[in-house]
């Protein structure tokens, strides 16, 4: 199992920034989910959980689809969470995991739908099992 200096190194590698104090909801921009996906579980880290966030360039208006959120520590625009769409994991096949993310398609309300393949700003978040005592940085 990998130690948590580690796994700090591979979020600052990949930008994925969590969200809280721990480890849910690392938020990973796409050019940086297939890779840090390999990385995570090579050094057998579990996914739990996938959860969407709407990533908001700056000076431009949000689509809607979030409810509000972070500044990117990476980027120049912010993240809006997506409250409800999110999918269980259980599986370690990294394939698997790139296809539950990469297929992804949020059904809102009002009938609009939006999907991964089409949405550049539908960003994952990676749910980690590490211990419950550690704190990301």
């Amino acid at each position: 199992m990998i130690n948590k200096e580690e796994l700090d190194n591979i979020l600052t590698l990949y930008k994925a920034q969590p969200v809280g104090s721990g480890y849910i909801d690392i938020i990973v921009k796409r050019e940086n989910v297939r890779q840090i996906i390999k990385d995570l579980i090579l050094n057998g880290v579990q996914i739990n959980l996938i959860t969407w966030w709407e990533y908001v360039e700056p000076n431009t208006k949000s689509k809607g689809y979030g409810m509000g959120g972070p500044k990117s520590d990476y980027y120049a625009g912010w993240f809006s969470e997506i409250c409800f769409g999110d999918d269980e994991l259980n599986t370690t096949v990294v394939e698997d995991i790139i296809n539950v993310i990469e297929n992804k398609e949020i059904a809102f309300h009002g009938g609009e739908k939006i999907s991964y393949k089409q949405e550049e700003c539908l960003t994952p978040a990676l749910w980690l099992d590490v211990p419950n005592e550690w704190k990301s940085r």
